[in-house]
């Protein structure tokens, strides 16, 4: 992926914790709504690659990013802290496939929680901008009702595209000033607050957790994974760490481009390999699924095991993750 220039323009203040940076591309980015941009943020422990969705309609020029302050997050804190007005950041993208308008026709159910209303803007703002008809239906959920992310905004898309209709849903109310439902999305409030659920494509954004727990109760309705998507960026943890036994053979993996040779044993990712061996390789997920460590693979074969960060037509033309491929044979690399 070609890498571009983004200069920061603005920055605005949303609710507590959110921050949204504009930014002026060097070179135009054409994205589709719900798609993300990986970020070279250049932090004093040295330069990271942080993922973050586009929050703008796809019909500006200047593109936008909301992004939350996470505790302990180094790429969100750098952001908040650091970044001003003509400050310029190198990125690549867009990435991924999480790209609601692609079934735009289609009954839709979009399930958020806190800043996973991000990729949701992008595609709200570029349906207003497109005056597109649609049937779909929001359910935002939030802390509490000072956190609902650009409220006004989403009362006036409402009233703007034909159609779309919103439900936000604060767990807790501690001033007692909410006059709508409040509690935690659960299977049962679910089935309260979307009738007709086994008819809609359904999908969600937010922590892993809640993501999880809307795909148990589809489950557990009969309704099936194949009309459901999930998009995240922190990196689903195992529940017991996955153990990669040497094979014993020894590979060797040749990165190309650089010049470099390595030996393997199938235990390592191919990224590992690449970053011992001193060689820059742009990352985020690192758990094969944002896309951004993508590379050619010009001979061998390996083991990968992506989550969705690849289309299968790149896989068809010998295009790899490195994060989550081991080698199985002698292998070259476009790197």
């Amino acid at each position: 992926m070609e890498e571009n220039i983004f200069r920061c323009i603005q920055v605005r203040n949303d609710v507590e914790g959110m921050k949204t940076f504009v930014f002026k591309p060097a070179k135009t980015m054409r994205f589709l709504p719900g798609q993300f941009v990986s970020f070279d943020l250049p932090t004093p422990q040295g330069t990271i690659t942080r993922s973050y969705s586009c929050s703008s309609s796809t019909c500006n020029d200047n593109i936008s990013f909301s992004v939350r302050q996470v505790e302990n997050g180094r790429g969100s804190n750098w952001l908040h802290e650091n970044l001003n007005v003509g400050d310029e950041l190198s990125c690549t993208g867009p990435y991924g496939f999480f790209t609601p308008d692609e079934h735009a026709t289609d009954k839709l159910l979009f399930l958020a929680a806190g800043s996973g209303i991000t990729p949701f803007l992008s595609v709200l703002r570029t349906w207003r901008d497109l005056a597109k008809s649609v049937d779909a239906l929001l359910v935002f959920s939030v802390r509490s009702p000072t956190q609902i992310i650009e409220y006004a905004e989403l009362k006036a898309l409402a009233a703007q595209i034909p159609g779309f209709s919103f439900i936000v849903l604060p767990e807790v109310d501690p001033d007692n000033s909410w006059t709508g439902i409040t509690g935690r999305l659960d299977g049962a409030l679910m089935d309260v607050i979307v009738r007709d659920l086994p008819q809609r494509r359904v999908y969600t954004c937010g922590p892993k957790p809640y993501m999880d727990n809307i795909k148990q109760h589809l489950l557990d309705k009969g309704i099936g994974l194949d009309r459901f998507h999930e998009e995240a960026f922190v990196s689903p943890k195992s529940e017991k760490p996955v153990e990669v036994v040497a094979s014993g053979a020894e590979y060797r993996v040749q990165f190309e481009d650089s010049g470099i040779e390595v030996s393997a044993d199938g235990s390592s990712t191919l990224l590992e390999l690449a970053e011992k061996a001193g060689i820059t390789v742009r990352s985020a997920c690192r758990t094969g699924i944002c896309g951004s460590c993508q590379v050619q693979k010009k001979a061998g074969d390996v083991d990968m095991n992506d989550l969705g960060g690849i289309l299968p037509s790149d896989k068809e033309n010998g295009m790899i993750l490195l994060c989550c491929s081991r080698p199985k044979s002698d292998v070259v690399l476009s790197l």
